[in-house]
């Protein structure tokens, strides 16, 4: 999966770029003071340190006490399987193993991740509908496939979010799901080491037990959720930064806010890892407007490697020093 999701983005970069392209932007890269990059790298660590704190906020609500240090590394998890995986499908099953191997109750990890998909996908629908209200104009300067995609992607986000609420608010569902979950993976020894002597009665029964115990705590939910928030911005803040980065200042935070929001709305229902290909080329449509056709390029290489490409890395980096610190142990 890790080989078709580089090859995927070596064949972007060469549609895209050229060997001019490349030198257009190292001329670009010596223009930009290197407090931007800081900030950047600044930028993403805040994220994941956000993601930790929300991880250990509701386990502990949960009367599970993780430390930060953890839920960090949950959090990074999360991110780089998400990324690697088409339609991010990978993030949460393998944050479940982890946290099964850190012997956290599956009903405990099913109503974190649940609530953390939920409050990720309303927050992106938000900003979608922001998008359509305020700036539908940076959409529909891209070409009709991405259009389309935006559409499809919109409607994603809709479905799942009402299908969260659905499952938090009806928990009769809840057996279904996970009688499926179940017999789905099976198969899967990564997974069915851990769920193959589930009890599903008995679980269901503790599940309305700790999800009476979240909705007690609204406060607490709601204090989540914007933390979650803050930390969706921060990522979609990047293509404002890189803006100002190379010296433009023409259009605003909103403006910019609201374009890096209508690339991730668009790759939610692409089904290759990381949205890759789809979320290059609608940068690149649109910053040719905002930036000129001489700094796009750069604009949408810096706006993707500090959005995506290095927490990519960081998180990546952080899982495989953890495996080789845990198997010397």
């Amino acid at each position: 999966m890790f080989v078709f999701f580089i090859l995927i983005i070596l064949l972007t970069f060469n549609s895209i770029y050229d060997g001019n392209s490349f030198k257009t932007i190292l001329i670009n890269l010596k223009q930009i003071k290197p407090v931007y990059f800081l900030i950047g790298l600044s930028m993403i660590f805040v994220y994941f340190l956000l993601q930790g704190i929300y991880m250990k906020s509701i386990l502990k609500a949960l009367n599970k006490n993780i430390t930060l240090r953890k839920g960090i590394f949950y959090s990074m998890i999360e991110f780089f399987f998400s990324g690697i995986t088409p339609s991010s499908t990978g993030g949460q099953p393998v944050q479940l193993y982890y946290m099964r191997k850190d012997k956290i109750p599956l009903r405990k990890i099913y109503i974190t991740l649940l609530l953390n998909t939920i409050f990720f996908k309303l927050i992106i629908l938000i900003l979608g509908i922001l998008v359509l209200i305020f700036r539908s104009k940076y959409v529909f300067l891209s070409s009709g496939i991405y259009v389309f995609f935006f559409i499809l992607g919109f409607m994603v986000d809709l479905f799942i979010v009402i299908l969260g609420f659905l499952l938090l608010t009806k928990p009769k569902y809840i057996k279904k799901i996970i009688t499926i979950f179940v017999n789905k993976t099976s198969n899967i020894k990564l997974i069915s080491r851990y769920t193959k002597n589930i009890e599903i009665n008995g679980l269901i029964k503790r599940y309305k037990d700790e999800l009476t115990f979240i909705n007690d705590n609204k406060k607490l939910v709601f204090y989540n959720f914007i933390i979650t928030f803050i930390q969706r911005l921060l990522l979609f803040s990047v293509a404002y930064l890189i803006y100002r980065s190379l010296g433009f200042s023409k259009y605003g935070y909103f403006d910019l806010l609201m374009i890096q929001v209508s690339v991730q709305v668009a790759i939610e229902a692409l089904l290759l890892p990381g949205g890759a290909g789809l979320s290059e080329g609608m940068y690149h449509n649109i910053f040719v407007v905002l930036f000129g056709s001489g700094f796009a390029d750069t604009g949408m290489l810096l706006t993707r490697t500090f959005s995506f490409y290095i927490p990519l890395l960081i998180s990546g980096l952080c899982i495989i020093t953890y495996r080789i610190v845990t198997k010397k142990r």
